[in-house]
C-alpha cells in the first residue's frame, strides 16, 4: 500500500470517529447546544449587572424568630440553681449562732451578728429551707427579691435581720456550648445579655479557622445552621443567646471542583473565606495550551431562585431562555435552580467578572475544551502512525536480500 493511500485511510478513520478521541471535558458548543429534554437550567452570560446581583446577595440566616429582641436578660433564680444565704442579726443573742454549722462571726452584743449558711439547691418546687423559718420560695426572684422575702420571714424570729443572696452556681440561665471548641461546656449568662459570638469566646473560641466552621443553633423545637464567618459578617446574625440554647461548632471544610481543559483537574479547599473564580482557575494551572478554550469558561451551581429571578429580571439579555427545556415558571418555583454561568476570559472584562465572582461551596468550575482540540489530537496520533509507517518503511529496504 502506498504511503498516500495509508495516509487517506487514517485521515478518514479520523473523520468517522473522530468524536471517539479522549477528551478533557466538552466543548463550547456542546455545552450550550445540549439537545437533552431533562435539562432544567439557566444558562447566563455574565455581565456587570450579573455580577453585580451576585455581589449583593445574602445567603440566608438564622430564622427571623432566632433573631427577636423583645428577649429581656434576667438574673431570676431556676430550679437547680446553688444559692448562698448570708444573715445578719442587730445586735442581743444571735438568733443562729453556731446551730446552723456556718461561718459565725462572733461580735459583741451590741454589733451586728453574722451567719453564712451552706449553699443549698433550688428544688423543683423553686424552694429553699431557711432555719427557723421553713421552706421559702425563691425560684423566679431575683436575688435580691429573695432577700428581702427571707428577710420579712425572720423579722418576727430576730433583731432586724438583713440578708444576702448570693448566685453559688448558675445551672438554670446558661448555653450549652459544643463542638468544635477549645473548652466546651456551660456558659452563664449575665444581665450583658451576651450574643452568640460571646458565648463561643468564653467557650475558648473555634478550634480552626472561621471559614471552616459551621454553627448550629438549637431553640426549643427549632434548628439553625449557617457558616460561621457569615456570624462574623452579618451582626443581625450574631443573635442574642437565651436560657437552654444549644450551640454546637462543626467543621465542615468548603471545596469546589476545577473540571476540563486545566493543568490539574481536582477538588480544592477553599483556604481563605473568600476565594473569586480567577484565583479557582489560577489554582487549576490555568487553562491547557492549545487545548483550553479562554471564552468558554463556565462556573455552575445551585442558584437560590429568588437570586435566580433577580438576575434573570435585571439582565434579560444575558439569560439564554432557549436553554431552559421547562416550564419558566415553575424552574424558579422551587428553593433552588440551576444556573451556568459564562465568562469570556478572551475579553479584557471578563477578567474583571472573574476576579469579581466569588466562590462558594460545592462550585464547579468548567473550563472548555477548544473546537480545534480534537483535530489536534488526531494529527498528532497521525503523526505516530506516518512516523510508524517510514521506520517500517526503511527498516524493511534495509534488510531486503540482494541479488547474486
Amino acid at each position: 500500500m502506498s504511503l498516500s493511500k495509508l495516509v487517506v485511510l487514517i485521515l478518514g478513520a479520523f473523520a468517522l470517529a473522530g468524536c471517539a478521541l479522549p477528551s478533557a471535558g466538552p466543548t463550547k458548543s456542546q455545552v450550550e447546544r445540549s439537545s437533552d429534554p431533562t435539562l432544567d437550567m439557566y444558562l447566563v452570560k455574565v455581565t456587570p449587572t450579573v455580577v453585580r446581583s451576585l455581589s449583593q446577595f445574602k445567603t440566608d440566616g438564622f430564622p427571623g424568630s432566632f433573631r427577636l429582641q423583645n428577649h429581656r436578660p434576667t438574673v431570676a433564680l431556676q430550679p437547680g440553681d446553688v444559692v448562698g444565704v448570708s444573715i445578719y442579726e442587730a445586735g442581743g443573742s444571735p438568733l443562729f449562732g453556731n446551730s446552723t454549722g456556718g461561718a459565725t462571726t462572733q461580735l459583741p452584743s451590741t454589733a451586728a451578728q453574722g451567719t453564712s449558711l451552706p449553699g443549698q439547691l433550688i428544688e423543683p418546687d423553686g424552694q429553699i429551707l431557711i432555719p427557723f423559718v421553713g421552706r421559702v420560695r425563691v425560684a423566679g426572684r431575683t436575688p435580691t427579691q429573695a432577700a428581702d422575702e427571707i428577710a420579712r420571714l425572720l423579722a418576727p424570729e430576730t433583731v432586724k435581720p438583713q440578708v444576702l443572696v448570693s448566685v453559688l452556681n448558675n445551672n438554670s440561665n446558661t448555653v450549652s456550648v459544643g463542638g468544635e471548641v477549645n473548652k466546651a461546656g456551660l456558659v452563664p449568662l449575665t444581665l450583658r445579655g451576651e450574643r452568640l459570638l460571646d458565648v463561643i469566646a468564653q467557650a475558648g473560641g473555634p478550634r480552626y479557622p472561621a471559614f471552616e466552621m459551621d454553627v448550629r443553633v438549637m431553640r426549643g423545637n427549632t434548628v439553625a445552621s449557617i457558616p460561621l464567618q457569615q456570624v462574623l459578617t452579618s451582626p443581625p446574625d450574631n443573635i442574642v443567646a437565651r436560657p437552654n440554647d444549644t450551640v454546637v461548632l462543626t467543621r465542615n471544610p468548603k471545596t469546589f471542583v476545577v473540571l476540563g481543559a486545566v493543568t490539574k483537574v481536582a477538588q480544592y479547599g477553599m483556604e481563605s473565606e473568600r476565594v473569586t473564580l480567577a484565583e479557582g482557575i489560577a489554582r487549576a494551572g490555568g487553562t491547557m495550551d492549545a487545548y483550553g478554550d479562554l471564552s468558554g469558561i463556565y462556573l455552575l451551581r445551585n442558584e437560590p431562585s429568588a437570586l435566580a429571578r433577580s438576575i434573570i429580571a435585571s439582565d434579560t439579555a444575558a439569560v439564554d431562555t432557549a436553554y431552559v427545556q421547562t416550564d419558566e415558571t415553575r424552574n424558579l418555583s422551587g428553593p433552588q435552580t440551576r444556573v451556568i454561568y459564562r465568562v469570556d476570559l478572551t475579553q479584557t472584562n471578563g477578567y474583571f467578572f472573574a476576579q469579581n465572582i466569588v466562590l462558594r461551596d460545592k462550585d464547579i468550575v468548567l473550563v472548555a475544551n477548544a473546537e480545534t482540540a480534537q483535530i489536534q489530537k488526531a494529527l498528532t496520533l497521525l503523526r505516530g502512525f506516518t512516523g510508524a509507517y517510514f521506520d517500517i518503511s526503511r527498516g524493511a529496504t534495509y534488510y531486503l536480500p540482494t541479488s547474486p
